[in-house]
């Protein structure tokens, strides 16, 4: 089935006009109703969907790339400076910024380490945590006339702030100008990787030391000190109680060697046991491998963290990964910042561990 470009064409004019006039006014738009302009063009000319909610083809920021001829990869691939010489200016930033969140993407994401992510509004936030006193005891029975188990969930007694990451463009246009688009998205995704791998660490950092209202992880390790050993590794798996389960481990390049070189997982039946595991959640045969490694560059050395990814942190988000947007067209990228404001809170404690050997 051909797609339909009727809606794209007259939108076109639209993005034309802001384009030779440098009118930002999309981009306010979107931002005062906390959307990204992708998603404002989604509105404007709708994409056909699939049943489980993706786009089915080009999305509307891409169908204006494609009518305004503006050709991201192959032979044809613009560059950089055909943005500011085109009609297609103010589609610039939301490139950028798309490329970057690819970029975030690729690598590690770090979405795959949070139980939720969920947009606030303020410049703090009070966590809600599950109290574990009474949560965890033996379930009651009606015939024993005994009180069920209770199962609170409570704020934390303080707030946290918000915290604005973010990376500075310092490219020269004069660098940039010729390059063309298919080259140029590979800084962009770096750009973004190093912001995913920025919030890798945060999440390290909470899970090592607390999130501003609540303490860190307990250390579990009871091993000889100075000594990483398959049994270790086996141990912080076991500490964590149902019904959490290990699914990452976070800690420095390093460190992640020591467990990628145990002679247990140089053995093929370990890849085996693992997908048994993934696929049945049984215990036999079981080697602590179901658990994702991730390096944080900035880790401690001999101090590994982990964490059941489905119960321990979640993303309070003030602002989502956003571009300035009036400063890559007006100054060409020199001084652009893209940044985002959140915070990272423990949700359930005991869904965090600490082995520091």
């Amino acid at each position: 089935m051909s797609l339909d470009f009727s809606q794209a064409e007259s939108l076109k004019s639209s993005i034309v006009r802001h384009s030779r006039a440098g009118d930002l006014s999309l981009y306010a738009e979107a931002q005062q109703r906390g959307m990204t302009l992708s998603e404002l063009l989604e509105e404007l000319d709708p994409s056909p969907r699939r049943h489980d909610g993706g786009v089915d083809g080009l999305d509307a920021f891409e169908r204006q790339m494609l009518v305004l001829g503006l050709a991201g990869s192959g032979r044809r691939a613009i560059t950089v400076e055909d943005f500011y010489l085109g009609g297609g200016l103010i589609l610039l930033p939301e490139y950028i910024q798309r490329e970057i969140e690819r970029g975030y993407r690729t690598v590690q994401d770090p979405r795959e380490l949070l139980a939720t992510s969920v947009p606030v509004t303020g410049p703090t936030v009070k966590p809600i945590y599950i109290k574990m006193t009474n949560a965890k005891e033996s379930l009651a029975k009606r015939s024993d006339g005994a009180a069920y188990p209770s199962v609170q969930l409570l704020y934390r007694e303080k707030e946290t702030e918000v915290l604005d990451r973010g990376r500075r463009f310092d490219f020269s246009y004069k660098v940039i100008r010729g390059q063309r688009l298919d080259e140029f998205r590979v800084f962009l995704w770096w750009i973004g990787a190093q912001l995913a791998y920025d919030e890798i660490d945060d999440l390290y950092d909470v899970i090592i030391n607390g999130d501003g209202t609540s303490s860190g992880a307990t250390d579990v390790f009871n091993g000889s000190a100075g000594s990483w050993t398959y049994a270790d590794m086996v141990h912080l798996a076991m500490s964590f109680d149902v019904p959490s389960q290990m699914t990452h481990v976070l800690g420095t390049k390093t460190d992640v060697e020591k467990i990628m070189n145990f002679d247990q997982y140089q053995d093929p039946d370990t890849w085996h046991a693992a997908e048994l595991f993934r696929q049945q959640g049984r215990y036999q045969g079981l080697l602590p491998m179901n658990a994702k490694l991730v390096v944080a560059p900035n880790a401690t050395s001999t101090k590994f963290a982990a964490l059941d990814k489905r119960f321990a942190i979640r993303e309070s988000v003030a602002q989502p990964l956003m571009i300035e947007a009036e400063k890559v067209i007006s100054q060409k990228l020199e001084s652009a910042v893209i940044s985002k404001e959140s915070v990272y809170t423990i949700m359930v404690d005991e869904a965090i561990k600490v082995s520091d050997y």
